[in-house]
Parts: structure tokens; sequence; C-alpha cells
């Protein structure tokens, strides 16, 4: 455990929130904080929604009993008029962009919060697959996006809620993720406990936790933010950070029809940018209470490449269905809008293909 490093960050972080609280940017500090909530989660849960697509039965159990209490906290969060999520057109783009999400995947080494996470505990595939992420949503913004827009026109606006009201499309919402909890079939027997399992401190900071108690604490977060400011989402920060760079370099970028849609941000302005980070950070924080920081080390040149380039499709992908695997899925379900369901079919049938073909390309030795 390298305490006095992980309370350094979480002061740093506090430091920097208070800073911006003080400069007129609540927001970008609350998100700053929450982020480092999200990501100490993730890091002690291990919960990676890749992992739980391919086949791990117990983060898909965590992360479903999460929906299904996030759903139960945005719709008292819209119920009170605190907050509604945004109307996204969505269609046959959503789900071949979720499927290509899908598939870059286990190219990747996870998600894009899997690999955020993993970011901040020093993995060195992790650090490759989040530049490719960069790289991949500015070619996404600046290449694809002009195609997804004009698919825009051609989508669907429903929103349950407002066809057949609130409290429906949440028993809705509900019952389908239960249906799903059980199709899962019963839990398994816990293992045996060691006789000395180790101090309260010891399970919170170096034991990884339960799915479900990570799927609970991650959609408490959840509603936390979408009372206060917005639903989750990663990687429009990101997009926005790369076009940001570009442009310092070439003004011509922010008159793309990607910017002139999003609109484009200073990164320190930019409250989800803040969220990324502190999300980091947390994972960060997390690994090192833990001790499993592991320093960027075991850099493999041909897993480094995979991983790029599992990035790259992710970011390429979250511009065609407009979403990754947090603001496509989890917060699509949890805020009851019906593409989140579209972006979770895509989810499954391609991370099923993207790992039966890794699995064949190392077979074959050429992963």
């Amino acid at each position: 455990m390298n305490l006095g490093a992980a309370a350094a960050v979480v002061a740093l972080t506090a430091v920097t929130a208070g800073l911006a609280w003080t400069q007129g940017l609540q927001a970008a500090a609350v998100l700053l904080l929450l982020g480092l909530g999200y990501g100490f989660v993730l890091q002690r849960t291990r919960l990676c929604f890749a992992s739980a697509f391919y086949g791990n039965r117990e983060l898909l159990r965590g992360i479903l009993l999460g929906l299904a209490v996030a759903s139960a906290g945005s719709a008292l969060v819209m119920a009170l008029g605190w907050n509604r999520p945004p109307r996204i057109p969505f269609g046959l783009h959503t789900l071949v962009g979720s499927a290509l999400f899908g598939f870059s995947m286990p190219f990747a080494g996870g998600c894009m919060t899997g690999t955020l996470y993993r970011l901040g505990t020093g993995q060195s595939k992790s650090l490759a697959a989040f530049l490719g992420i960069l790289v991949g949503n500015g070619l996404g913004a600046a290449y694809t996006w002009p195609l997804t827009e004009r698919l825009l026109d051609q989508g669907w606006r429903i929103f349950l809620p407002d066809l057949i009201g609130l409290g429906p499309a949440t028993v809705l919402n509900l019952a389908a993720l239960s249906v799903l909890y059980l199709r899962l079939g019963p839990r398994p027997s816990p293992v045996p406990s060691a006789a000395n399992p180790g101090t309260f401190l010891e399970r919170v900071f170096e034991h990884p936790w339960p799915a479900w108690v990570g799927g609970t604490a991650f959609a408490l977060l959840f509603v936390i933010q979408f009372a206060y400011h917005s639903a989750l989402g990663v990687q429009l920060p990101l997009a926005r950070f790369v076009l940001w760079a570009a442009g310092t370099v070439d003004p011509g970028v922010r008159d793309l029809p990607w910017a002139r849609y999003w609109g484009m941000r200073i990164p320190a302005l930019d409250p989800g940018f803040h969220l990324d980070v502190g999300l980091i950070l947390g994972a960060l924080t997390g690994a090192l209470l833990a001790g499993e920081f592991a320093g960027f080390r075991a850099w493999r040149m041909r897993e480094a490449l995979t991983g790029f380039l599992g990035g790259v499709g992710m970011g390429v992908a979250v511009w065609v269905a407009i979403g990754c695997n947090v603001s496509g899925f989890w917060s699509a379900v949890a805020t009851l809008r019906v593409d989140g369901w579209i972006y979770a079919l895509g989810l499954y049938l391609g991370a099923r293909a993207g790992l039966r073909a890794t699995t064949f390309l190392v077979g074959r030795r050429f992963l």
C-alpha cells in the first residue's frame, strides 16, 4: 500500500477542485470529484463493460443491478424536474456504430471506461489504447461525423416517458433489466473466506470489491451527476480535447461540421474533461492503495500496436453510434432511452465477434 502517494493524488485533486470552484467553475469542480469516485469504484471492482459482455456473469450482474438503481434514481430526478436526458436520434447508425465499438474492445483490451481506469493503474496496453482513442476521436469527428449527421435526419427521437408516461417507462425498463438478470441464472455460491480476511480498511482499499457493490456505487454517483449536471459521458470531452489541440495548429479545425454541431471548449473550461481526468486519478488512487500500480512496465510493441488500433476503432465508432459503452449504453438505458437498448445489442454482437477474431489471430500468432 502506497498511502502517501495516494493521499497526495487525492489532496492535489481536492485542491484543484477547490481552485476551480473559486474561479466560478463549479460544474468542473464537482465533476472532477465525481470522476475521482468513478475511477476508484471501477478500479476496486474491475467493473469493465467489455469483460461483462465477453461472458463474465458476475460483472454483468453488477452492471444490471447498477442500471436498475440508476434507472430508479434517474426517474426520481426527472419526476422532480431537475434534469432530462438529451433526445439523440437513433437508427441503423446506432447499431452499426455500437457493433464496431464492441468489435474493437478485445483489441484495445477493454471498453472506454475500462481503458481509462486501467490507464490510471499504469497498464502499458491501456496507454496505447488511450492514445488510439484520442486519434480515433479526431478521425471520427473529422471524417465520420459528416455522414452520421446526415443519418440523424432519418433517425427516431422516441422517448418512452413522453409516449407512455414516466412511471410506466420506468417499470418497463426495470422489468427488462430484471429479466436479463434472471436469465443469467443463480449466483454461484461464494468462496469461503479466510479465517482472518483483514481489517475493514484492508477490505476496502486492498481487496477487490464484489461486482454488485461496484455497480451500486457507480449508479449512485451517476444519479448525483445526473441530478446536478448531466448524464455520464466520457468520449465527448476527449474529442473536444483532440480538436482543440489540433485547432492550435490549424484554426480551420474549428469550422468542421462536428465542431459546429457539438461546440468547441478549452479543456480547462470543460466540466466533462475534468471528469475524465478525475476518473483516471481515481483509478490511480485505488491502484496505489492496493499496491497494484503497474508503472507502465512490460511494454510489448505488438501488444501496444494492437491496443492502439483497437483504441482507434473505438474512437471512430463513437461518432458513428454517437456514444460509447457509457454514454451510448449505460447512460441511455439508465435514463430510459430506447437507443440504449439498441446500443447494447450492437455492443454484445460486436464484442462476441471481436473476441472470436482476437482468439483466431492469437492462435495464428498474429497478435
